[in-house]
Formats: structure tokens, sequence, C-alpha cells
């Protein structure tokens, strides 16, 4: 006849299995996150070549913004359909891509939605003129984003930001939600106007920075 497992023993298993469990679990967790960083990156991509294919058919030039000059909490419509509607840049983009859930990143699920006014998880960057940001105050045209430009005329091209996961605030410029309280603590994803993506790694200040490289 078998012996019975005492309380004590009982006691020690489940401490050992919570021990484990407490080790494991932040690890099936940050490799959860990674999954998720990667269909991000990919998604995010995609929306760089769908970008690339749509001013390739409008003479190689982005789309205009009708909101250049920033706003507090108000993301940069691209321009109004005939009933007045605004336009984002998610809806220009669409025929470019196979659909649109390449629109939304993984990771940012468990956030509020903004869906009412900005149908994706991915911003344009389209700041013009100035940016009220910390240590960023001034209104100069030199720094200013991609829209309404000729491809050709953005220099650093594998330095200046195109879009942006979740960007520094509900459009770039403002820290509505910046990188501190949403996606990857101090680093953010970034389509570069190259096409490139990658997670980049910086503080808010150094991040802001980058979207106020000068055009040339």
């Amino acid at each position: 006849m078998k012996r019975a497992f005492t309380l004590i023993e009982l006691l020690v298993v489940i401490a050992i299995i919570s021990i484990l469990a407490a080790i494991l679990f932040p690890v099936f967790a940050q490799a959860r996150e990674m999954a998720r960083r990667s269909t991000c990156v990919s998604n995010l991509r995609q929306s760089g070549n769908a970008m690339m294919m749509y001013i390739q058919d409008y003479d190689e030039t982005f789309m205009v913004s009708n909101f250049t000059d920033g706003g507090f909490g108000f993301p940069p419509n691209i321009h109004t359909d005939a009933s007045g509607s605004p336009i984002f840049m998610a809806d220009l983009l669409q025929p470019y891509m196979r659909n649109r859930a390449i629109f939304y990143c993984p990771t940012m699920r468990a956030q509020p939605s903004r869906a009412a006014y900005y149908p994706t998880d991915y911003n344009f960057l389209c700041v013009h003129g100035w940016s009220v940001v910390p240590g960023f105050e001034m209104f100069n045209n030199d720094l200013q984003g991609v829209c309404d430009h000729a491809l050709a005329s953005i220099g650093r091209s594998a330095q200046k930001p195109m879009i942006v996961c979740d960007g520094i605030g509900e459009h770039a410029g403002f820290s509505t939600n910046d990188v501190y309280t949403r996606g990857v603590i101090g680093a953010q994803t970034i389509c570069y106007v190259d096409g490139h993506v990658k997670l980049t790694p910086g503080t808010y200040q150094t991040i802001v920075g980058l979207y106020l490289l000068p055009n040339n």
C-alpha cells in the first residue's frame, strides 16, 4: 500500500510550483510581447510599402494634410470627402494593402481605442512649422514632417521618421501618449522615409528630436 502525501510534502510541492511559475510566467509574457512586436514591425513595414506605392501614383509626392500646424489632441486628417468627413492616412493607403488589420498593432490592443477619429495605431508624421513639446518650443518651417513634400526633396531619408507606432502623441509632436506610457518603455517602432523599420530606443527628448530633423 502506497503512502499518501503528507500536508507538509504537499505544501512543499505547491511552493516549488509557485516559484517556478513566478520565474517562467514573465519569460512567457516577454516571449509573447516579442512576437507581438514582430507583428507590429511587419505591419509597419507593409504600411511603409503602401506609402511608397501611393506616392508613386501621385507624382512622387506625399499626401497633403489639412492639419499642418498642430492642435491639442487632434490627429492630422489628410482632407475631406464629398460629405465633409475627414479622410485619414489609413483611408488613402487601404487600396495598397491586403486588409485593414495591418493598420493595428497587437501590442496596442489593450489600450483605449482612438478609432473614433484616427482609425489606426500608426501615425503619419505630418507636423509643419511648430511643435509644442518640452525643449522644442519653436516656429520654424525648416523643421517639419513629410506630408506635402516630394520624395526627392526629403534629405536624411534613413533618419527621417515617416510612420510611427502610436506616435509621441495623438499626432507627431504632442506628448498626450508618450513612449513611457504606451508600447515599449523607452523605445518606439518607426518606419523611416527610406522604408526601413526598426525599434528605435531613446528617451522622450531624443525620439522627438528625430521627428524634428530638418528635411534637408
